[in-house]
């Protein structure tokens, strides 16, 4: 994977050949089907960080690398999670039908991606997609971590507000172990989509952590069919 970083490096070098004499921090997250690889590259400069993020496929890049940068004390850069690289709560691919407490993944070319849960009937159900990550070299260990989803809920069922919810549950894992996260209280979906963002206690947490990220979704219909959909879930720290 290496032989493509100077690929990443000329771009930054081209926006500002001063960086070059700065210290780089580089690192990658891949993820969990390891066809995929979100590479970044971290640069100090006066006044913030300038961070380059590619995308890799199979060892191509695909499209061109993104520059931002964050000024000292801003919010760190956003992070999204690959939609298509969705497990259930056992670890396991999804496909693109839901049952059972799982969801699938919903694509159609150039028109929509989402996470679709189970439809209603009249009734509850609870769908859970999972997501694994690390925190980046740039994390200051300790501190919370905010993780936004945008979720939404499709069909003209009548819902049920106060049991139409989003829960985060978040968890690190050393050596084959896990261990649960704080995380602020669920939240309402609105139906026709928002961004709900929940916080984890950092406490404990260093850079390089292994992140796993449970997103559970409850939809309750008192009549008539509806499907719960995740649009997003991104973190940043």
């Amino acid at each position: 994977m290496k032989k493509y970083w100077h690929y990443i490096i000329a771009a930054m070098l081209l926006a500002s050949p001063a960086l070059a004499l700065q210290p780089m921090t580089d690192y990658a997250v891949r993820s969990p089907n390891g066809s995929n690889q979100e590479i970044v590259s971290t640069v100090a400069v006066p006044g913030g960080t300038l961070y380059t993020t590619a995308t890799m496929n199979n060892g191509v890049i695909v499209g061109s690398p993104s520059t931002a940068f964050v000024p000292v004390g801003a919010a760190a850069v956003r992070r999204y999670m690959m939609l298509t690289d969705v497990k259930s709560a056992a670890g396991v691919p999804v496909t693109a039908t839901a049952g059972a407490g799982v969801p699938a993944i919903s694509r159609v070319d150039a028109t929509s991606l989402y996470i679709a849960g189970e439809t209603t009937t009249a009734s509850a159900v609870t769908d859970t997609a999972l997501f694994e990550t690390r925190l980046p070299d740039t994390y200051v260990a300790g501190s919370s971590i905010p993780v936004t989803i945008n979720a939404s809920v499709a069909g003209a069922g009548t819902l049920t507000a106060a049991s139409t919810t989003i829960t985060l549950h978040a968890y690190t894992e050393i050596n084959g172990v896990e261990t649960a996260l704080t995380v602020s209280a669920a939240q309402q979906i609105v139906a026709a989509g928002s961004d709900l963002t929940f916080t984890i206690t950092g406490t404990g947490l260093t850079p390089g952590a292994h992140i796993m990220l449970e997103c559970i979704m409850l939809v309750t219909s008192s009549a008539g069919s509806n499907t719960g959909h995740i649009n997003s879930v991104s973190i940043q720290g």
